[in-house]
C-alpha cells in the first residue's frame, strides 16, 4: 500500500517517531492519522516492555519552588544524552505542574497518572524512562539550590524571608550532605550504633577505660558533627559552623530535602 508522504511527515511531527515507524503505523491502519496514534501507543506499550530491563542510571533533577511549597523530582533514563532532551524536561516539568496545581505529592499515585505518556516516551526516546524520587516542603519560607547540571537539587524551609541566605544554606548542604539539621534529629539507633562500632574500635588498642571512653566519645561527637548541618563548617566560611552563621542572621533551618542523582536507584 502506497502512503502519502505528507501524511508520514504528519504523524512524525506529532509523535516525534522515525519515518519508517510510521509509515508502518500507517499502513497498518490504512492511512488513518487517529487509528495511527492508536497504534503507535500500543507498539509503544510493547516496545516499553522491552526497554523497562534495561538499568536507568542517568537522568535529571527538576524543582518547582514558589514562596510557601517546594517539590523536588528525580526522573531517571539510560544515558546523559536523552537526561538532557527537551522531551524528558518537557516530561517532568508537566509532572511539576500538575503536582503543585493537584496539591498531590503521592509517588504512587502520580507514577500511575502519569504512565501512559512515560509509556509514550519511552517509545519516542528508545530508552527507559522512570519516575524515580519526589520531595515536597510545605510552609513558609522555602528556598533552594540547583546544581546546574540538574545532578543535585535542594529545597529548604526557614523561618526567614531571606532568599539569600536560603540559598547560600542550600549550597552548603548540596556540597556537604548533611543527613539532619541537629543532634536532636538523630534516631538514637543511628548513635547507639556509631557508639558500639567506635567501642569495639577503641577495645582493640589496649588502652584504660578512662582512655577509651574519651576517645570513643571524641569520635562519637565527630561523627554527630558530620552528619548534622548545624555542626558543620560552614562552606562559605570555614571558620564558622552553620549554627553560628544562622545565629548571626536570626535563622532557622525547619527542614530540608536534598536529592542527588543516581545515590537512590531503584530497580525498576
Amino acid at each position: 500500500m502506497k502512503i502519502d508522504i505528507n501524511k508520514i511527515k504528519k504523524l512524525r511531527n506529532i509523535t516525534g517517531i522515525s519515518i519508517i515507524e510510521c509509515k508502518k503505523a500507517l499502513i497498518a491502519t490504512k492511512g488513518n492519522i487517529t487509528q495511527s496514534l492508536d497504534y503507535i501507543r500500543k507498539y509503544s506499550k510493547i516496545e516499553s516492555i522491552k526497554k523497562s530491563k534495561n538499568k536507568t542510571k542517568e537522568g535529571l533533577i527538576l524543582d518547582y519552588v514558589t514562596k510557601n511549597f517546594g517539590i523536588l523530582l528525580e526522573i531517571n533514563c539510560q544515558t546523559d544524552f536523552v537526561a538532557k532532551s527537551i522531551e524528558l524536561i518537557k516530561f517532568g516539568n508537566n509532572i511539576l505542574k500538575y503536582i503543585f496545581e493537584n496539591n498531590q505529592t503521592n509517588l504512587s499515585i502520580i507514577r500511575e497518572i502519569f504512565d501512559k505518556k512515560r509509556v509514550k516516551l519511552i517509545g519516542i526516546l528508545k530508552e527507559n524512562i522512570f519516575i524515580n524520587r519526589l520531595g515536597c516542603i510545605k510552609g513558609e519560607f522555602i528556598g533552594k539550590y540547583m546544581h546546574h547540571s540538574n545532578r543535585i537539587g535542594v529545597i529548604i524551609r526557614s523561618n526567614l524571608d531571606n532568599l539569600l541566605l536560603m540559598k547560600q544554606i542550600s549550597m552548603h548542604i548540596a556540597m556537604l550532605k548533611p543527613d539532619y539539621i541537629q543532634k536532636k534529629n538523630i534516631p538514637i539507633n543511628i548513635i547507639n550504633h556509631e557508639y558500639q562500632l567506635q567501642k569495639n574500635i577503641a577495645l582493640k588498642n589496649n588502652k584504660s577505660k578512662i582512655i577509651m571512653q574519651k576517645i570513643v566519645e571524641g569520635r562519637i561527637k565527630k561523627f554527630i558533627n558530620n552528619i548534622t548541618l548545624y555542626n558543620q563548617k560552614f562552606l562559605l566560611d570555614n571558620n564558622k559552623t552553620v549554627f553560628h552563621f544562622l545565629n548571626e542572621n536570626k535563622m532557622k533551618i525547619l527542614k530540608f530535602i536534598c536529592f542527588e542523582l543516581g545515590t537512590n536507584i531503584i530497580k525498576n
